[in-house]
């Protein structure tokens, strides 16, 4: 049974190609870069979605968010031009947390190597790792992307 907030949300979602675990970290997150951190309907989306561990989730995304900005090369980018679509960065931070949730040690590495120099990766790969379990402890699997699946990933060919 899907949880309430999450039958309102579930078209945008589709229509970028997220699932409801991706939509609610990207909505989320340039809602509280935008300074609405504490807005009533986000409050009700992690409730809704994450039950009586919404306030330890939603903390968690804060911290992961803090630690993404202390660590990160660059300044990401996000909102995209179009408001059903995601930015390169976003889709980047999604696939580090998925990489996390999924055990792929190897992805994850490399998506947390992009993303932060070797002295400040320590601090995001915990609050990532943290946040990505707290997701997947709520069922709110977070997927690859289809390049980045094992199915998906080129493989020779034998030459015949």
């Amino acid at each position: 049974m899907m949880p309430t907030g999450q039958a309102t949300v579930r078209t945008a979602a589709d229509a970028r190609g997220l699932g409801y675990g991706e939509h609610l970290l990207v909505w989320s997150w340039r809602r509280i870069v935008t300074g609405r951190i504490h807005c009533p309907v986000m409050a009700q989306e992690f409730a809704d979605a994450c039950g009586s561990d919404a306030g330890e989730v939603f903390l968690t995304l804060c911290t992961f968010l803090k630690a993404l900005a202390f660590a990160s090369r660059r300044q990401l980018v996000i909102r995209a031009p179009d408001p059903f679509g995601v930015t390169s960065d976003e889709r980047q931070v999604l696939t580090l947390l998925a990489a996390a949730q999924s055990e792929d040690h190897s992805l994850f590495q490399a998506h947390l190597r992009w993303l932060a120099p070797p002295e400040r990766r320590r601090g995001l790969q915990i609050a990532t790792q943290a946040l990505a379990n707290a997701f997947k402890a709520n069922d709110l699997p977070l997927a690859l992307p289809p390049s980045a699946t094992p199915d998906s990933r080129a493989r020779p060919h034998a030459v015949t």
